[in-house]
């Protein structure tokens, strides 16, 4: 069975459509470079923003902004009393320092919840923003009745926006989870023996068919377009077709982490007025 996240997505709009009757917010993303599927994600950021009533506004930088150059925008940024939330579309350019750059947002306005103070919190389970992607992923399995505890989950991909965050919220829904990465040894035995795999490392078809269990569970969270603009994610669709669930791309994970990306937006304004 395949698994979409439109109505998920539309859930969470409605939620937050209503409270944004009542206030004006506004996110601000800073974009530098010109990278395919950042631009695909912003032009889905816009609709979600026009259609929820938030307005947004994009920074598009050229690749060879330098580093005090966006780390002046930041801090204007940080300054604006009518800026609510600030995004750092990744990937950067390689020349720029994108940790520096990420800690220097006010952790007030980190839309994504990677600050490190944010991150912070989420290690030590206390209330607060999340990683959009890994929230987008943890809330698809429960919407679609998927359990979490006692499971074996393998997360493919260790970067700081899913990996890693995903490896601790699903810890915190007592999940018993393994991290993969480059460095892994016998990756094939981890993903074979997953319960749940999560395929998060944006490599275009790198699950095959020989690396998952047969009527397990995958969430595709990769992101990637082929020469011709076609988006595909990071399991390949031999591999999904092995599953008993497998959520689709696109569709799927992406269409819910921008919904997430705006709730965070409204969870960081009502933390600003406690």
């Amino acid at each position: 069975m395949i698994i979409y996240g439109k109505e998920i997505r539309e859930k969470i709009q409605q939620q937050l459509q209503e409270e944004a009757k009542n206030i004006k917010l506004t996110l601000v993303v800073v974009h530098i470079g010109d990278d395919q599927p950042s631009e695909a994600y912003i032009r889905g950021i816009r609709k979600f923003a026009h259609e929820t009533g938030v307005e947004v506004d994009v920074y598009s930088l050229s690749a060879g902004t330098k580093q005090e150059q966006a780390e002046r925008i930041i801090r204007e940024l940080n300054n604006d009393p009518d800026v609510n939330g600030i995004m750092l579309q990744k990937p950067l350019p390689e020349h720029l320092d994108g940790n520096l750059l990420t800690n220097l947002i006010d952790y007030h306005k980190d839309v994504e919840g990677i600050h490190n103070y944010n991150l912070g919190k989420l290690i030590s389970r206390q209330e607060g923003v999340k990683p959009a992607t890994p929230k987008a992923v943890v809330r698809m399995l429960k919407h679609n009745d998927i359990p979490i505890e006692g499971r074996k989950v393998t997360i493919v991909g260790r970067s700081t926006i899913l990996g890693n965050p995903l490896s601790v919220m699903m810890t915190s829904e007592n999940g018993t989870v393994t991290l993969c990465h480059t460095r892994t040894l016998d990756l094939i035995n981890e993903t074979r023996n997953a319960d749940i795999l999560v395929a998060a490392l944006g490599k275009m078809n790198f699950i095959t068919p020989d690396m998952v269990k047969e009527g397990g569970v995958i969430i595709d969270a990769g992101i990637n377009f082929d020469a011709n603009g076609k988006m595909f994610g990071d399991v390949h669709e031999e591999a999904r077709a092995k599953a008993s669930i497998a959520s689709a791309v696109p569709g799927g994970v992406g269409v819910i982490t921008v919904a997430e990306l705006f709730d965070n937006l409204f969870i960081l304004n009502r933390q600003m007025k406690k």
